[in-house]
């Protein structure tokens, strides 16, 4: 196993300051542009907030993370019916990954140690990270063990990661290539894009990833494509296409060696900038559909990158709390509902939309565009 620490951390320094805010240094030498500052704060903020609402055996809680709070308690709990853990630690360490946060350096190494512990201890010894969930939970847990991975270098993390990809080879979809709640069932799209970060994330740190099983993700996409090469996916093949699902299926196509100038990713990418993010508009607040969203458009690149980008740190600066025990965090229900506010509560809104505000930083390896092509 070959971590890709050198080709992640060489590309953006993240210099401390004093408050324990993060900055980018420009490349060129030139101090950050207001816009960036705010963003910076934004992303140190978010992450305070992450690290004082773990849970004390390192794990997080969707459901029940106000009971780390103090003083007033920030609404928002999640509706999760079952224990999803696994799914809301992943959620609580991506964000730190992000920000070169790491178990071995930074001001937060003590809660990325305990989280990644924590992790690890409940991993089945066939790599199963379901914990009592579903096929959600173990992507989005082998997701952030990949990335972590991928980051240090470590080989018990690098063990436990190797063993989640396992896991996600043999709970594919034999005939249709994809995955959904339980191993071996027939993929929906949005399962299916947890479980295809975990296993790009995989490759790119130097796990092993079968190039059968990128074959069957193929095919799945391909049926899972409203109309060949219109560049717009649906939940499951055969259904409607939304643009939650077709930032999905356009990023997962990238991975999968498509290339920005193609027709259908041009074609999925013009039906994603009819809905770019704006404050003013009450009816399409989505994390979930930003952060793929996000990570698709910065892969194209481009004017649309730069307009979405514009909107997007906009509108998550401005929609930030700022005060109280919530400072630096997202409100599932305000100024307007998310559509992911019920179920994922405030820590799965307020850990995407930092991802989404982090993907140019760079540091996690998922979140750089990658020449090496995966096996065709």
């Amino acid at each position: 196993m070959k971590a890709m620490q050198t080709r992640t951390l060489l590309t953006v320094t993240l210099t401390l300051l004093a408050g324990g805010g993060w900055t980018r240094a420009a490349e060129d030498g030139a101090p950050p542009k207001p816009a960036d500052q705010q963003k910076e704060r934004s992303v140190a903020s978010a992450l305070n907030w992450l690290a004082r609402h773990q849970m004390p055996d390192g794990s997080w809680s969707l459901t029940k993370f106000d009971t780390r709070c103090q003083g007033e308690k920030c609404s928002g709990p999640g509706s999760a019916a079952r224990n999803q853990d696994m799914a809301a630690t992943a959620l609580g360490l991506l964000p730190l990954l992000g920000a070169g946060q790491t178990h071995r350096e930074g001001k937060y190494k003590q809660t990325v140690q305990k989280g990644l512990d924590w992790l690890i201890a409940h991993q089945k010894p066939d790599g199963d990270l379901r914990g009592g969930d579903t096929m959600y939970s173990h992507g989005f847990a082998a997701f952030a063990l990949c990335e972590a991975y991928g980051l240090t270098g470590d080989p018990p993390v690098g063990a436990a990661a190797q063993k989640a990809v396992d896991f996600i080879e043999k709970a594919q979809h034999k005939e249709g290539g994809g995955w959904r709640y339980n191993p071996g069932t027939r993929g929906d799209t949005s399962v299916f894009g947890w479980q295809m970060s975990a296993l790009e994330s995989a490759r790119l740190a130097g796990l092993k990833v079968a190039p059968a099983t990128l074959d069957g993700a193929r095919k799945y996409l391909k049926s899972a494509e409203s109309g060949e090469g219109s560049g717009k996916f649906c939940y499951m093949p055969g259904g409607a296409p939304t643009p939650t699902m077709t930032a999905v299926g356009i990023l997962d196509s990238l991975y999968l060696g498509a290339k920005p100038a193609d027709p259908s990713i041009a074609a999925g990418v013009k039906y994603l900038m009819k809905q770019v993010p704006d404050t003013a508009d009450v009816g399409h607040r989505n994390a979930y559909y930003w952060f793929y969203a996000t990570q698709a458009l910065h892969r194209v690149g481009g004017p649309d990158w730069d307009t979405w980008n514009r909107q997007l740190r906009k509108t998550l600066i401005e929609t930030r709390a700022t005060e109280g025990c919530a400072a630096g965090s997202w409100d599932p229900g305000k100024p307007v509902k998310d559509a992911w506010g019920e179920p994922g509560g405030r820590l799965m809104v307020t850990s995407l939309s930092t991802l989404s505000l982090e993907v140019y930083y760079g540091y996690l390896p998922i979140f750089k565009s990658d020449d090496k092509q995966p096996p065709q």
